[in-house]
């Protein structure tokens, strides 16, 4: 696209360092990787000099002239005579050249120089007239004259670093214009390497072919790699370099990912050795042997691209029947079923349906057209329910519902009817976001079958997960705790709703208040689920739960990653099967976890991604990224963005944690103003929690409730978080509620010991708030005083805030609370009717708030009021979120 330039990103450093070594010293080497961006900075760094001061004159060496004596230097002006009389010359010309300036020469791709040119330009790094910027390529052998230049410190060396994920996506939006998914940065990242060009190009023939896309307000990349024609020639050499045998190995590989070298040497004798000389192969030690894969990222889809169909197939068809003699470790289902859908010829449903169900969460249409050749082969109802996901982690959810309604109607074992009807309900679950249905289904499904069944355990394994989403935590348990006493081990007969159930029973421990309970089932399900690597609903959920419950404890979680292909659903670490990509930080949790932390600003970016990853296939986790996003923008100040949000994207009965809806109101409310409206909506979501026997959930409810005044809304408050801390167990979550009612209270020990908890456990800016209420609360200079203002400042500190202006005047409590409505721009009388008292009291207390902070009217008031808020100075609330749930 015509609009997409290249910009200068990550490299305003690199820039500074060359003109610092030009004005100061003799000049400077630039020493790269090709595509690095060399002549980029060459020429931004010339076009900011001075062209009063600097001559600038400007050679590139190549290698086709590397044979000609003085080639560089020819194309500027001849050069005959006695060779030793040459140097001599050249210097001269380029001082006639400047004139009254001072001659600047710059020479690219020195690596290419011959030997006379070398030396010439060594002899000219002595000389304190001229000045020298010199370019070369780290990956070349480069002549010994042009080596010593930094070598012997004529000139200073820049090494010009790929960049990293940051820069990236600095480049990625510069090019775009917009916000770039962080998935797909990483995307680019690892095809790239972080090389400046390359991701440039990328960019550029992503948007020309419709892989980059702008949805939702962000870019994404969609579909397969794909690699520019032009770039082919920065990686494969000459097609005269490559023989037959030298392809084969490469078409063996474009058809699977790293191999085995047996596997390579079977279709391609000797093959892997050269091709390593040529840099096109690398070889890495493993436990099992030997394995070989691509150099470069990029390299699989070239060479995709560039070997033909024929040699594909024949080098798939090799491969089969390699593996078949080499024996020993099996290639993955995903490898396996590349290689048969690429030989064309019988295929093995069994393989094309694990495939299919491994790769399915990253790369759904490669997993559809797996899934339909094996549902054309074997109807069976595994084959089924598989092609079912596929289509509906494509957004055809409805498709898919038809397609396991046929095929329960026609399956002739009841076995097979109960395994489809089972699935179907999971599907109108999630598709028609309705659990309550699909746990009415389940029921009569289970009634009309065998208690004795295996198939049963595929009925309890869905029933117990769609308890979960339906916010029915307590009868989560019970199903699960059924069906574990009847199958006790993961890896027996119906291993697969073992682990769904022992998953369901883990999220559903830690909801109901039993977190050490539940971390603990969870590592053993996550220990016994690493053979389904691949599959959504094990590993990947066993690690995000995990991730959840140490949020809820202390807040130290490790949390889950995923593919950066489409980032729906958590993965264990690792690469994602079937390609040679590592997995990223899934951006649901990274979100949740700074939501938790009071980071709202920083949580805002990843929930938005998070939001549009759920908002297309399956969407398990939709409602909690809408709230989540909701809540974080409200608390960020954007009450405007925050309600858009929701009006889009709702959150609705399809769930893990209960009251959203309700909590993500009252924070637009509060910040708002309208803290009595916030009051009610959380009351609401106090009262799902409860209801739903979620005493971790309503615990945090309650905590965030205690925040907001007027202090009449906090009847009964104390109680009630009394009642929920006798059964949640999670350290941060307790610690975080009582820190509140010490707040509440005016409990300066209290606050004293429940900030130093939560700075114990690394959670700055709520230990960093308790602090702070324990500084105003203190009557005195006494130990306590001393202790929390010590405190304090370790936790500014962490946190990169200023030093409090102990000048200001404090306010109030009253007037802080006047101060936090008219700030967000209520008049008087909205006011004084939510506080309970007179229009006049109210002028009175802004009257006095004006005189302290020396201020004349609410739009100073609240330019200042939000500055200080951000900052934490006194004389203004603690934290922006005082006011702000």
């Amino acid at each position: 696209m015509d609009r997409i330039r290249t910009p200068l990103v990550a490299r305003s450093g690199l820039v500074q360092q060359i003109i610092t070594a030009l004005t100061t010293d003799r000049g400077a080497v630039l020493v790269g990787q090709r595509g690095t961006g060399r002549t980029t900075l060459v020429e931004i760094v010339t076009r900011q000099l001075s062209t009063d001061r600097y001559a600038v004159t400007r050679t590139t060496a190549t290698e086709a002239g590397r044979p000609i004596p003085f080639g560089p230097f020819c194309q500027l002006f001849p050069v005959t005579g006695d060779p030793v009389l040459v140097p001599g010359r050249i210097r001269a010309e380029l001082v006639r050249r400047g004139r009254s300036r001072t001659p600047l020469l710059v020479v690219e791709d020195a690596h290419w120089m011959d030997d006379r040119s070398a030396s010439t330009l060594l002899g000219l790094a002595h000389d304190s007239h001229i000045r020298l910027m010199v370019t070369t390529r780290a990956d070349v052998a480069t002549p010994d004259a042009v080596v010593a230049l930094w070598k012997d410190r004529h000139l200073r060396r820049v090494d010009l670093p790929p960049l990293d994920p940051a820069e990236t996506a600095t480049l990625m939006q510069a090019m775009l214009g917009h916000a770039v998914a962080s998935t797909t940065v990483q995307l680019v990242y690892q095809w790239t390497g972080g090389n400046p060009r390359l991701a440039t190009e990328l960019v550029r023939h992503g948007t020309a072919t419709g892989r980059l896309v702008r949805d939702r307000g962000l870019w994404w990349w969609r579909g397969p790699l794909s690699v520019p024609p032009h770039l082919v020639e920065l990686f494969l050499p000459e097609p005269n370099r490559l023989t037959p045998t030298h392809r084969d190995a490469l078409a063996a590989l474009a058809v699977s990912d790293d191999l085995p070298i047996e596997l390579i040497d079977r279709v391609a004798p000797d093959a892997v050795e050269e091709l390593e000389d040529l840099d096109l192969l690398r070889t890495t030690d493993t436990e099992d042997g030997v394995s070989v894969g691509f150099s470069h990222p990029l390299l699989q889809a070239i060479a995709w691209a560039q070997v033909s169909p024929a040699r594909r197939r024949r080098a798939a068809s090799a491969l089969v029947e390699a593996a078949r003699e080499v024996g020993g470790t099996a290639p993955d289902p995903v490898t396996v079923a590349r290689w048969q859908v690429a030989v064309g010829g019988p295929v093995t449903a069994a393989v094309l349906t694990d495939a299919a169900r491994r790769i399915r969460p990253h790369d759904p249409e490669q997993a559809l057209r797996l899934a339909r050749i094996a549902f054309g082969r074997d109807r069976s109802a595994r084959a089924t329910v598989v092609l079912a996901d596929a289509l509906a982690e494509l957004g055809t959810g409805r498709e898919a519902q038809s397609i396991l309604h046929q095929a329960t109607a026609s399956d002739r074992s009841a076995a097979g009817r109960i395994v489809l009807s089972a699935a179907l309900a999971l599907h109108r679950c999630v598709t028609e976001r309705d659990p309550a249905s699909a746990h009415a289904d389940l029921r009569a499904l289970r009634a009309v079958a065998s208690p004795d069944a295996p198939e049963v355990d595929v009925v309890d394994g869905a029933d117990a997960l769609v308890l979960l989403v339906g916010q029915r935590p307590a009868e989560a348990i019970r199903v699960a705790d059924r069906l574990l006493r009847r199958l006790p081990g993961a890896g027996s007969a119906g291993g697969s709703a073992a682990l769904r159930c022992r998953i369901a029973r883990t999220v559903a421990l830690a909801l109901v208040g039993r977190t050490d309970e539940a971390a603990a089932a969870g590592a053993a399900v996550l220990a016994d689920a690493g053979g389904g690597a691949g599959a959504p609903d094990t590993a990947g959920l066993a690690a995000a739960a995990l991730s959840l419950i140490g949020l809820w404890r202390d807040g130290s979680a490790s949390l889950p990653v995923t593919d950066p292909i489409l980032g729906r659903w958590p993965r264990p670490p690792g690469t994602v099967p079937g390609t040679r990509l590592r997995a990223v930080d899934w951006p649901l949790l990274v979100g949740y976890a700074r939501l938790l932390r009071s980071e709202y600003p920083a949580a805002i970016e990843p929930l938005r991604e998070a939001l549009a990853q759920q908002a297309v296939g399956f969407r398990p986790f939709r409602s909690e990224a809408s709230a989540w996003l909701a809540v974080s923008l409200a608390a960020a100040g954007q009450p405007h963005d925050a309600q858009r949000v929701l009006d889009v994207y709702p959150p609705d009965r399809l769930a893990v944690l209960p009251g959203l809806r309700p909590w993500a109101d009252g924070a637009v409310a509060a910040a708002r103003g309208d803290t009595r409206s916030a009051g009610r909506r959380l009351e609401e979501a106090v009262a799902a929690a409860h209801t739903a026997g979620c005493w971790s959930v309503e615990l945090q409810y309650l905590t965030w409730a205690a925040r907001l005044p007027p202090a009449d809304q906090q009847v009964g408050l104390a109680d009630r978080v009394a009642r929920c801390l006798r059964y949640v167990d999670a350290r941060r979550l307790v610690t975080e509620a009582r820190g509140e009612l010490a707040l509440l209270n005016r409990d300066r020990a209290g606050l004293l010991e429940h900030a130093t908890g939560l700075a114990e456990m690394r959670l700055h800016r709520p230990a960093w708030r308790l602090a702070e209420a324990a500084i105003r609360v203190s009557s005195g200079r006494d130990q306590d005083y001393a202790r929390a203002v010590a405190l304090a400042g370790r936790l500014r500190g962490a946190l990169g805030l200023p030093a409090p202006n102990l000048e200001s005047p404090t306010l109030t409590a009253r007037e802080n609370e006047v101060a936090a409505l008219a700030a967000t721009g209520l008049p008087n009388r909205e006011i004084a009717t939510r506080l309970v008292v007179s229009a006049r009291t109210v002028e009175s207390h802004l009257a006095r708030v004006y005189r302290k902070l020396g201020i004349g009217s609410r739009r100073e008031l609240r330019a200042d009021w939000f500055s200080r808020a951000a900052e934490g100075g006194s004389g203004s609330p603690a934290t922006p979120d005082t006011y702000l749930v």
